[in-house]
């Protein structure tokens, strides 16, 4: 009986080393998709309006991208912020716009 008690314990240890290991975060670089959102921040500054959607457009869809090789949750909060920054680029506030794309730069920098 005290025998069972042991593998019990022995494989509940096993078994919670596995969920923890299954949860734990990814090593994820996010250098490509600062870099482009920084190109949409300079190009946003010079108040080019179109240049500045298209710009950030292609950091969303290099985000979307990435996100489908492995979700993360600071993928998702940084996907918010280029969204918020797109529309209102379309609506055509260009300074809101860059902040919201800086707000998603300091969302993928966050320490894990």
């Amino acid at each position: 009986m005290k025998t069972t008690h042991y593998l019990i314990a022995l494989l509940l240890t096993l078994a919670s080393l596995q969920a923890a290991a299954a949860g734990s975060p990814m090593n994820e670089s996010f250098t490509k998709l600062i870099a482009l959102s920084n190109s949409a921040i300079e190009v946003g500054k010079a108040g080019n309006q179109q240049a500045f959607v298209d710009s950030a457009t292609v950091a969303w869809e290099a985000l979307k991208q990435q996100n489908e090789q492995g979700s993360s949750i600071r993928l998702q909060r940084a996907n918010a912020k280029l969204k918020a920054a797109i529309k209102a680029g379309k609506a055509g506030n260009l300074s809101e716009g860059i902040s919201e794309l800086e707000q998603g730069i300091v969302e993928m920098q966050l320490e894990k």
